[in-house]
C-alpha cells in the first residue's frame, strides 16, 4: 500500500521459469499448472505450503516475483567440472561471477564439505562446491538486479536461505554493488528467544 514499486524475490524459482510467475500473477494461469510450469516441486523440494501465502498476496496485490535462482542444471555443471571446464554458452548462461570475494571464500570454502558431511575431500573438489556457493549468491543477485531495472522496481524483499545472506557477503553485497543500492537483511531464526 505504500510502495506500489515493490517486487518480491524468490530464491524458490528459477530465472528460467520467470514467464511461468508471471502469467500466474496475471491469473492466467490456476495454481496446479503454475507449479507445473515453474517446475517448483522438481526444482525446489520443499514443501509448497511454505511458500504459498507469500505467493498468493503478492499475486493479490499485484507484486511481481522475481524468479531469482539459478538452473539446476548448471549447478550441477559447475559442481562437476568446475567453471573452467563450463562450455561457453554455459558460462554466458551463469553470467560474471566474482568467486574472489575473499570474506566470502574465507567463510565458506572449507566449511561447505563439512556441512554435507565430506570434511575430508580433495582441493578441487572444494574449489566445485565453493564455486557452486558463489554462483548462487552471484547469480540471484543478477537476476534482482535485472529485475528490478527491467521492472522499475524501487524496492524488492528477497527472500533466500540464511547461508545466502549471512554476515552480508552473499546476494546483499553482491546486489549493492549491481543496482548502487542499499541492502538490509533480516534474518528468521525458528525458536529464538529475543534478547
Amino acid at each position: 500500500a505504500n510502495d506500489e514499486r515493490l517486487a518480491v524475490g524468490m530464491e524458490m524459482f528459477q530465472r528460467p521459469f520467470q514467464s511461468a510467475l508471471d502469467r500466474y500473477g496475471r491469473g492466467e494461469l490456476p495454481e496446479e499448472d503454475f507449479l507445473k510450469a515453474s517446475e517448483y516441486l522438481q526444482r525446489w523440494g520443499f514443501a509448497w505450503s511454505l511458500y504459498r501465502p507469500i505467493v498468493e498476496f503478492s499475486r493479490k496485490n499485484h507484486v511481481p516475483i522475481a524468479a531469482l535462482n539459478v538452473p539446476r542444471e548448471l549447478t550441477q555443471r559447475l559442481a562437476k567440472v568446475g567453471h573452467d571446464g563450463l562450455t561457453k554458452e554455459e558460462k554466458a548462461q551463469l553470467g560474471d561471477i566474482d568467486f574472489h570475494v575473499k570474506a566470502h571464500r574465507d567463510h565458506w570454502f572449507e566449511r561447505l564439505a563439512k556441512l554435507h558431511g565430506k570434511a575430508d575431500i580433495p582441493q578441487e573438489q572444494k574449489e566445485r562446491s565453493y564455486q557452486v556457493m558463489a554462483a548462487w549468491d552471484g547469480y540471484m543477485a543478477a537476476s534482482a538486479a535485472a529485475f528490478q531495472k527491467e521492472r522499475n522496481v524501487r524496492r524488492m524483499v528477497i527472500l533466500a536461505g540464511s547461508g545466502h545472506i549471512d554476515r552480508g557477503f552473499g546476494i546483499p553485497t553482491r546486489i549493492a554493488k549491481l543496482t548502487g543500492g542499499k541492502v538490509a537483511t533480516v534474518r528468521i531464526e525458528v525458536g529464538a528467544v529475543a534478547a
